[in-house]
């Protein structure tokens, strides 16, 4: 049952008493385009359909899903240009336009919809809008300094942070309130100018050191567009005009890219505190000082957060300083989630254990690590260039820790601190042993600060965003930077010999000594830890990784496309093979937006310096004996293992914030297993078949309610779906643009009953339904076997007064497990779909109980696989009862595709008997459907087979003839059949065609529960691929399946000596595998763990592969389950669904590349499959 309209918060959290007033904080994605009536060559209105249409918004802001999953937000409107400039409209007379789009991330109070930007302010007439992404820690000094010094008279209209801009913008102009501003952010603001010729203003800033991005290009037609990342903007403008917003800057239209943030240590090359005797010293005391208010500003949350713990000097030394200030604001229960990466007994895993046992152990410190293995890092390449928007190669390497890091800490917080930025201040690389002078540092120091924007933020924003996770960056506090470049650069050389003999005076041992004492619990950072040296973390987290990937990416890249990198990518040109790797991968993503990329000079951190090092090079590290220790001289060092559960792809995916919140148990157990509510309600209103395990993250089909990622291969339509992406955007889309701003169940119900009309007529429209055959929606196959014998009391009145239904079942084993049990009138499942959890013991629907229904079941096959003749012994059958009202059923493919020898139609239009079609798994053409419904055939259908719309809808066409005689009869009896307890638990009168309108007063429950939300979604979802699909004639169709198979099972046969094609029927490809020993095929109980290995990667269960065969057994696959179709053997399915077909329509070998993986990791699992039956899989 819904309820209305408040949100179970994706994640749990604990609020927090560090924050004294509740603080509203939205860390995010920012969209934002405007009108650039400013430019000289303005003349009228920008036709992008970014400005224009409201889906493109949508969809763009949508790209950055990942930067805030907790909602979705667009708004847009006019500029009104007043006497400075052209107002001319567009040929409707419409004016500039603006339009502004955001992706929520709530870090404190989550629930709130006050701080949902786009900001559209009013102040005595003057129009602003606002987004914005970051946090301002001073927005409460700020707003109170406008109202005491300025006479600032206009309330906040939420507790937001980042409202506070607009209002400092408004009293005091944005290019002074942008230098007021203390914090992490990146905004762009409007004022839309007024009627009574007050100026529109147009202004785009970001933090002083660019820990938050901002992109800004042009359209073809000259309007201005921002936004968080790269990916938003691709499509809707001109690649070329695309820039990076420098840190420390503003834009306006008038003066481009203008440098508000200038501090002296920063831009005076004179700059020389240390040298004027007048000026002391920063004292020790004062900088830990320093870093402590750098910390606490940090702090304030209301949601449960942690910090990365690498096991470097610079997060121990976080932690060390965090603690005492942690615990006082906690308690000393309540121990903080820490969190490292690194391969097994890596230097960064050792010394992240021996900090906890530092700090107190499990008492105080929750540690979380992740423990990865060399193989597993090649397969996240490309998701980490698509969300890094980079192809520098030292930055992607050292992503890739950064992201298992963030992706394990983001299954658990929302909001992390890091180490980040104290290389930057003190001199921590250990190519500053080649420095020769105090000078050379603090000018060289300055030159990789100004590149953080560019790097390691870089780095830090996109890894830990791709996993909706906020980092907070403390070294990097814009006033702790300013003490410390004061300090004499001389206490920041590195000595070489020290370095060599990891003694004092190697690289930040003036930071190291800063923090050697006890912090204010008395606890000390492990002289090992603080003294230990400084490691890339692609380095600290386990050294032969870096190079097994170096070498698998480059034999990816062939000596004449090496020899061709300069014709090819001429800007930035690629000097290694690895660097050409990451590029292409680039440009697949973001072509003609390489020039925004800044990479280092020379490919490495070092090859700007003003002096000439070994220390590093384009593949990393020049020697890395220089990171041996007291950690890597240990050994038998305790494992650390995770249980982090299911691996979410491509982080998490959106939330909304109230706009349902439900006691279905479906929606509870996916929003406890982390989905977000959209996603939780792609589950609601099916039975237990959909519901999600919240251990495993999935289905019992191993399936979630998100996109499978971009690497993984989807070939079992023929069982269950995960949904695609163009069906997820169209049922996200119908649940934002429908429901999420619903306030009430009655008003959902309506919106329902316009969304089932319109799914109805488009189901119609797609197969070209002949005219009077009418369609009836339900929650699966299933579920729509109820409805012939209530049809069946309907056209024969007989079977309301005792005479007998047979309902006569075709194949059993090879139609849903489901099916002749709802064919008898029993519950198929533990739940329904709107009734939920049935009461124990619950077996029969109510109104079929009685003894005039018989069901009887026909197998598919014998004993020994053979087909038998179904439709030949249900005739018999009904022979046998001539006193019996018979239902047949044909079935138009079954599990394998199999297809009855006759499709039974209804004589008399049904008062004689009732044919039924199963044709559940849509696997038929036009004409073949239109030929049943002209011999008055009931069709049952399904979307989320061929189709592949998530589990599970359904439909049922009814007939033109039978349709009319319905209209015309009045409800069948039993009254009670109408109930909850019985078809009103699967249907309600919203889902049903105009010609049960008898019915409907009997299926019409008490308001809010049978709103069958999930239903919805699912069949949007699903029309997606059918309209796609649509557009293709059914003939072109037909022809490409059969070519399909024959090269599948061609495939298959190829690897003969561990499969079989055993049948092959349509889009539907059999396949049998011999057991590894040779002694005859695996059965049904072994081939559902072949089934589970297929979706996972189980290339490490099995020692010495060969190169193929770990490459196939690391893809995962989703494939079709298991059917039983003989004594010998039990069959797997590869079938193609709509979307492949899609893809195999414009680009075959693609298709099929994937279809050989599939079926190259099902050769690997049957040679293996005593090995991997002995694994931990």
């Amino acid at each position: 049952m819904l309820r209305a309209l408040s949100k179970l918060p994706q994640r749990a959290f604990k609020p927090s008493s560090s924050s004294s007033t509740l603080q509203q904080k939205r860390k995010c994605g920012l969209l934002a385009a405007i009108d650039n009536i400013w430019s000289p060559s303005y003349t009228v209105p920008s036709t992008s359909m970014l400005l224009n249409d409201e889906y493109t918004l949508r969809s763009a802001t949508g790209t950055m899903i990942h930067r805030g999953p907790d909602g979705r937000h667009t708004a847009r409107g006019n500029i009104h240009p007043g006497p400075k400039f052209s107002n001319p409209g567009d040929e409707h007379g419409i004016g500039p336009k603006w339009v502004m789009g955001h992706q929520r991330l709530a870090i404190v109070d989550p629930d709130s919809h006050a701080a949902d930007m786009p900001f559209l302010l009013d102040f005595g007439g003057d129009k602003y809008r606002l987004v914005a992404n970051g946090e301002i820690y001073n927005h409460e000094a700020v707003y109170n300094e406008l109202v005491s010094k300025h006479g600032w008279g206009y309330d906040k209209i939420s507790k937001s942070d980042c409202e506070t801009i607009a209002h400092a913008c408004a009293a005091l102009g944005p290019e002074v309130a942008v230098t007021k501003l203390d914090g992490m952010f990146a905004f762009v603001l409007l004022k839309e100018g007024g009627s009574d010729g007050t100026a529109p203003v147009a202004f785009a800033a970001r933090d002083p050191v660019g820990i938050k991005p901002l992109y800004y290009a042009e359209t073809k037609d000259g309007a201005m567009a921002f936004a968080s990342e790269l990916k938003a903007l691709v499509g809707h403008v001109v690649p070329g005009t695309v820039r990076q917003l420098p840190p420390g800057h503003y834009w306006t239209p008038e003066t481009g890219e203008v440098r508000y943030h200038k501090p002296e240590w920063n831009f005076n090359e004179n700059y020389a505190p240390w040298e004027d005797s007048s000026k002391p010293q920063p004292t020790a005391d004062e900088i830990r000082t320093a870093f402590s208010a750098a910390i606490k500003k940090r702090m304030m949350a209301d949601v449960e957060y942690g910090f990365f713990l690498s096991g470097g000097v610079d997060s121990c030394i976080v932690g060390h300083a965090l603690m005492p200030m942690y615990r006082e604001s906690t308690g000393d229960d309540r121990p903080i989630p820490t969190f490292t990466v690194g391969m097994e007994d890596s230097p960064d895993m050792m010394a992240a254990k021996a900090m906890v046992d530092a700090l107190g152990g499990e008492k105080y410190i929750d540690h979380r690590p992740r423990i990865f293995t060399g193989e597993e890092v090649f397969d996240l390449i490309p998701k980490i260039i698509y969300h890094m928007e980079t192809y520098e190669a030292e930055l992607i390497r050292s992503a890739i820790p950064n992201w298992l890091l963030a992706e394990r800490a983001g299954t658990d917080v929302k909001m992390v601190l890091t180490g980040e930025g104290s290389d930057e201040l003190f001199a921590g690389y250990l190519y500053f042993m080649d420095a020769q002078t105090p000078r050379q540092i603090q000018n060289e120091l300055k030159r990789i600060y100004n590149m953080l924007g560019d790097i390691n933020l870089h780095r830090t924003d996109r890894m830990t965003m791709a996993h909706s996770l906020e980092a907070r960056v403390p070294f990097l506090d814009t006033k702790f930077t300013e003490l410390i470049m004061s300090v004499d650069p001389a206490n920041k050389i590195v000595d070489r010999d020290a370095v060599a003999t990891n003694s004092e005076g190697r690289e930040k041992t003036f930071l190291r000594k800063l923090f050697e004492g006890p912090n204010a619990n008395g606890h000390v950072i492990p002289t090992p830890v603080l003294w230990r040296a400084k490691a890339m973390q692609c380095e600290g987290v386990g050294e032969d990784w870096v190079s097994m990937l170096q070498r698998k990416v480059s034999a990816e890249v062939t000596d004449a496309e090496m020899a061709n990198a300069a014709a090819l990518y001429p800007l930035n040109t690629p000097h290694t093979k690895e660097e050409f790797y990451y590029r292409r991968i680039f440009e697949d993503h973001y072509h003609g937006m390489a020039h925004v990329i800044n990479p280092w000079e020379g490919g490495c951190r070092a090859g700007g310096a003003a002096w000439k090092s070994d220390a590093y090079t384009r593949e990393g590290l020049g020697n890395t004996n220089l990171l041996t220790h007291a950690f890597q001289r240990k050994s038998g060092a305790a494992a650390f293992s995770t249980s982090a559960g299911q691996t979410r792809t491509f982080a998490s995916m959106p939330a909304y914030a109230d706009v349902f919140a439900s006691e279905d148990e479906a929606v509870q157990n996916a929003q406890e297993a982390g989905y977000n509510m959209f996603e939780s309600y792609l589950t609601q209103g099916s039975d237990d078949r959909s519901m999600i395990n919240v251990k495993t993250g999935t289905n019992k089909y191993h399936c979630a309610p998100q996109p499978i990622g971009s690497t993984d291969i989807f070939r079992g339509s023929c069982t269950c779906n995960t949904p695609t992406q163009s069906g997820y955007d169209a049922a996200m889309k119908l649940f934002d643009e429908k429901l999420s701003s619903l306030t009430s169940q009655e008003e959902v119900e309506e919106a329902l009953r316009d969304i089932f009309n319109n799914q109805r007529e488009r189901i119609a429209a797609a197969l070209q339904l002949p005219e009077g055959v009418e369609v009836v929606l339900c929650p699966s196959g299933s579920d729509a076997e109820y409805l012939p014998i209530a049809i069946a009391r309907a056209l024969q009145p007989d079977t309301q007064n005792g005479r007998k239904i047979v309902n006569i079942v075709t194949q059993l084993k090879e139609i849903g497990a489901g099916t002749n049990i709802a064919a008898n009138g029993d519950y198929f499942s533990t739940h329904a779909a709107l009734y939920g959890r049935l009461p124990d013991g619950t077996t029969k629907l109510k109104g079929f109980d009685g003894n005039n229904l018989e069901e009887i079941s026909i197998p598919a096959r014998g004993r020994c696989g053979t087909v038998l003749d179904a439709s030949a012994i249900a005739k018999e059958i009904a022979e046998k009862q001539p006193d019996a009202y018979p239902i047949h059923h044909g079935v138009f493919g079954g599990k394998t595709g199999l297809r009855d020898s006759v499709m039974p139609g209804s004589v008399d239009a049904g008062s004689a008997s009732l044919g039924v079609v199963d044709a559940c798994q849509g696997r038929f053409s036009l004409e073949e459907l239109h030929s049943w419904l002209e011999q008055d055939s009931i069709v049952l259908f399904t979307g989320s087979k061929f189709y592949q719309a998530p589990p599970f809808c359904g439909a049922l066409f009814i007939p033109k003839r039978i349709a009319e005689k319905l209209r015309n009869s009045p409800p069948p009896g039993p009254l009670e059949m109408y109930g909850r307890d019985s078809i009103g638990g699967f249907l309600s009168d919203k889902e049903v065609s105009p010609c049960f309108e008898s019915w409907m007063p009997l299926l019409r429950g008490p308001k809010g529960d049978a709103n069958n939300v999930g239903l919805a979604l699912r069949w949007e979802a699903g029309l997606e691929g059918m309209e796609k699909l649509a557009k293709t004639p059914s003939s072109d169709q037909m022809k490409a399946v059969n070519d399909w198979a024959d090269s599948v099972s061609q495939m298959v046969q190829d690897n003969s000596d561990q499969l079989d094609a055993w049948c092959v029927e349509r889009s539907i490809v059999s396949i049998r595998l011999k057991k590894d020993d040779g002694s005859g095929w695996l059965n049904m109980s072994e081939l559902r763990d072949v089934y589970r290995y297929m979706s996972k990667d189980v290339s490490s269960a099995i020692p010495q592969l060969s190169a193929e065969e770990k490459e196939a057994l690391s893809t995962r696959c989703f494939v079709g389950q298991p059917v039983d179709v003989a004594d010998s053997h039990a069959i797997l399915r590869i079938a193609l669904g709509a979307e492949s077909l899609s893809i195999y329509l414009s680009n075959p070998t693609a298709t099929l590349r994937e279809d050989e993986s599939a079926v190259r990791k099902l050769s690997a699992i049957a040679k293996h499959f005593s090995t991997l039956k002995q694994s931990s899989f």
